[in-house]
């Protein structure tokens, strides 16, 4: 009993009290210990023990008061982090590398800091048609007009630059990008339309700047389509990009310094106009393949995303609160439509909802707003209300996918995440792994039955079983073609069964269940109408792409060539290449791979949105 006493760890008794308290290891340092320091808490050092140290309700409610103290620095340090990220910057914009034209999308890396005066930026005295830099520019224009209106003037026809130039791309992005990443997303117009979409690019300088970066990026692949003689043009749609993104970084880096200068009192509109922001930039990232930057911009949306709507279960009444006299008007009646902010919110949630589901793929962990689902985005099949209310979302309104299909997505990442989480730990139970597969397998195989006699009829009629909008051929990246809502489910769940099938067997690509699984996802994909409709099926292309048997490994090439040029705007290229280089590895990849690994296998961590 002795010896085990003497060689017990005996904790110091000179620690600081804050320590104490959190019954963690003090350093000892004065006048604040490096754990105090790190936390950016504060550090009770007292000769006296402290009259709270009472070990009853004063300690507890000041070891409650330390706990949020260590929450709410956390959060800051988040916000410093990312607001340096924004001051370093962009630089090493590139259309092209290696000498491939037609696959290298353009780049950027946060480098240098953006100081004031930029070379890169026009000011508005040297251009007239220039937006302006800063955040709080005066002007004559009143109070409640947009902030650029006072530049919406008619330029001289030989003015190549300028605000003229900022509205065509605008009209670009609002004609041509924004339906080709959200094909799904088409409100009718009593539910407020599309309109909110001008207001936000209207009211909000980051995002409108990020939206001509990437009208900007679409419009040089479109118009280059692999030719050097539109090198010179490409070359300026690079300036553009630089130039417009750089300004629109600078705004994100504004608006995050206000919110976080208000603190508390920062409203759910201000915080709300931040969120488009940073997820506008986010969309940027991922659309011109800039590696994983795009986890810094999810984390801070969602950090951003809590703050809106601290608790899941009153989501309707935080969408309510965004309402507004100034439109719809109010003698519209009882049910008004949406108004900007809250058809802002209600289009951002659904994103950052099916976002965080598909980054814990990648990540390796369960979905960080999964609490958020069930209020927002129920599984249970409600019948849709007539008009509009300030209900749950239905996700095929934006992303084309039904609630319980996002869901299921989020549960298999998070029982993927929960085995690996076991195994590191030495517990992990092999038949308490197959008992959960089983639960959704049984769920997933359900659905697809529930589908199986509509998706029979569609196919009995392909001429419209992908879509009835279509645009002239001969026109790249300018398709309006996306597959079915029905077409688009059962492709996704068949994704997520064989991703089920992984998580629970293994990668095992032979093995008869994930064959058939494939084997349906290939037949689906090559017959999507000129395989435009890729761009909604990525995550599904690259899960059946990897798993396929070698011998349709030139299907799934040929899919991305018919694409053409637009191929390298969105995640498809970046599923193309992780799917080579999981062929180029067949022989040497065994049983313990698994689909986070295809999404890192090139270095960096992709989501494939």
């Amino acid at each position: 009993m002795f010896r085990h006493l003497m060689s017990a760890k005996v904790r110091s008794n000179a620690g600081c009290w804050t320590c104490r308290l959190r019954r963690k290891k003090c350093d000892e340092k004065h006048p604040i210990c490096e754990g105090c320091a790190a936390l950016e808490i504060t550090c009770h050092y007292d000769d006296e023990k402290p009259d709270w140290m009472d070990g009853g309700p004063k300690q507890k409610a000041m070891a409650e008061k330390i706990k949020a103290q260590v929450k709410k620095q956390a959060s800051q340090r988040r916000d410093r982090k990312y607001m340096e990220m924004l001051e370093a910057g962009t630089r090493n914009v590139n259309l092209a590398a290696n000498g491939d034209e037609k696959s290298t999308p353009f780049r950027h890396e946060f480098a240098e800091p953006i100081v004031s005066g930029s070379d890169t930026e026009p000011s508005s005295s040297q251009d007239p048609g220039s937006t302006p830099a800063s955040s709080n520019t005066s002007g004559a224009s009143p109070p409640e007009a947009p902030w650029h209106s006072q530049f919406l003037v008619r330029e001289d026809s030989s003015n190549s630059g300028g605000i003229n130039a900022e509205v065509h791309f605008i009209m670009v992005y609002l004609d041509y990008v924004f339906p080709h990443i959200f094909p799904f997303y088409r409100p009718p117009m009593l539910a407020g339309g599309r309109g909110w979409i001008l207001d936000v690019l209207q009211s909000n300088r980051s995002v409108w700047h990020t939206a001509i970066s990437l009208a900007s990026y679409f419009f040089s692949i479109v118009l280059a389509d692999g030719h050097t003689e539109h090198a010179e043009c490409t070359g300026q749609m690079v300036h553009q990009l630089q130039t417009q993104l750089e300004m629109g970084l600078r705004e994100l880096q504004r608006e995050m310094g206000s919110i976080n200068a208000a603190g508390d009192l920062a409203g759910p509109k201000e915080k709300l106009q931040v969120l488009q922001a940073i997820l506008q930039m986010l969309i940027f990232e991922v659309s011109t393949s800039n590696k994983d930057h795009w986890r810094m911009h999810l984390d801070a949306a969602i950090a951003m995303f809590t703050q809106i709507v601290p608790v899941p279960e009153r989501w309707s009444e935080t969408l309510e609160s965004l309402s507004s006299h100034k439109w719809p008007p109010p003698n519209i009646g009882v049910h008004r439509p949406f108004g900007t902010s809250q058809a802002a919110l209600r289009f951002f949630t659904a994103h950052i909802l099916y976002i965080d589901v598909m980054s814990s793929i990648t990540l390796e962990q369960a979905p960080r707003l999964q609490k958020y689902q069930d209020p927002i985005i129920p599984g249970c099949s409600n019948p849709r209300p007539g008009v509009q209310t300030a209900g749950p979302l239905f996700m095929d309104e934006f992303t084309g996918l039904q609630n319980w299909v996002v869901q299921m997505i989020g549960d298999i990442a998070a029982l993927d995440a929960w085995k690996k989480e076991q195994k590191r730990a030495g517990s992990l139970s092999t038949t308490e792994l197959v008992q959960r597969g089983k639960v959704m397998e049984d769920a997933i195989k359900a659905g697809l039955e529930a589908m199986d006699g509509d998706a029979s009829c569609m196919q009995a009629a392909p001429s419209t079983a992908f879509g009835q909008h279509q645009l002239p051929a001969h026109q790249p990246g300018l398709t309006d073609q996306s597959p079915s809502l029905l077409v688009n489910n059962v492709i996704w769940l068949q994704a997520a069964l064989t991703y089920l099938y992984v998580v629970i067997s293994g990668w095992q690509p032979s093995c008869p269940e994930i064959r058939v699984s494939v084997c349906c996802m290939t037949n689906l994909l090559t017959q999507l109408p000129q395989d435009t409709g890729l761009r909604t099926l990525v995550w599904p292309f690259c899960i059946a792409g990897s798993l396929c048997q070698p011998e349709d490994e030139p299907k799934y090439r040929a899919m991305v060539q018919r694409m053409g040029s637009v191929s390298v705007f969105g995640t498809v290229k970046a599923a193309m290449e992780i799917m080579e280089a999981v062929w180029a590895r067949r022989n040497q990849i065994d049983e313990s791979w698994d689909v986070a690994k295809c999404m890192k296998i090139l270095g960096h961590g992709v989501l494939l949105i």
